[in-house]
């Protein structure tokens, strides 16, 4: 499995809070079979992480976990705030993408549908397509899910987070992932895991879960291929 949501690195936002911590996660994540794992520090108003910090620590993370004999690949991007989707100079941008062509744009619940326009047109001309993280926490995407069709019919990706499958989150938000994972809409499933004890990094059982409800070319489509396909852009 790959996931390609994740705030792993230490001391940069809201995700792990030191060094242990941080170790600690890739140490179960690695357990639960995933294979890389694309650390996405927040780059927000709240976080304005620059790329010099993110890279420090993910070189001092690369070397703790070879040196204590932890099989996980790691890669570099960045959740983005849609402010900062809309706002930040391209190249700021372009250095926070997945495979350098795929930037996640954090939705949150007062997103407008229209943003999703907004987001694919802005980015679009300096060659970067979004992924909308975790859509089931978006008001206008729960009322009417239709709306990231057209946006994935331009190449928009749509990644549903693992504790909404769960049941973790709200009722709500749990009804939107899973309904956006069977009609099709969902592209991705990562774990937007912040801490050791979060349960996104179950990821096994969410593997399962998916299998048992949509069929295991679904869970290896979600979690494994078209991940693996953004790394290899």
């Amino acid at each position: 499995m790959i996931d390609t949501h994740c705030h792993l690195l230490p001391g940069l936002d809201d995700g792990a809070a030191s060094d242990a911590e941080s170790i600690e996660m890739a140490r179960r994540m690695s357990a639960e079979g995933v294979r890389t794992v694309v650390c996405t520090p927040h780059f927000s108003r709240r976080y304005p992480t620059s790329v010099e910090r993110a890279v420090a620590r993910l070189a001092r993370l690369r070397t703790d976990l070879a040196d204590l004999g932890i099989e996980l690949r790691t890669e570099l991007a960045a959740e983005v705030s849609p402010t900062m989707a809309l706002s930040a100079p391209p190249q700021e941008l372009a250095a926070r993408a997945i495979g350098g062509s795929f930037l996640l744009v954090e939705l949150q619940s007062s997103t407008e549908a229209s943003f999703l326009d907004d987001a694919l047109s802005r980015l679009k001309p300096f060659g970067l397509s979004p992924i909308f993280a975790h859509p089931e926490r978006c008001l206008a995407i729960r009322r009417s899910p239709q709306v990231v069709d057209g946006p994935r019919e331009r190449g928009a990706l749509v990644q549903v987070v693992a504790p909404s499958l769960a049941g973790r989150s709200d009722a709500a938000a749990s009804a939107s992932a899973w309904s956006l994972v069977k009609s099709g809409r969902a592209d991705l499933v990562a774990s937007d895991a912040h801490r050791s004890r979060a349960v996104g990094l179950q990821l096994r059982a969410i593997r399962a879960l998916i299998g048992s409800h949509c069929g295991d070319a679904v869970a290896t489509r979600l979690m494994s291929t078209t991940p693996a396909s953004l790394l290899a852009s």
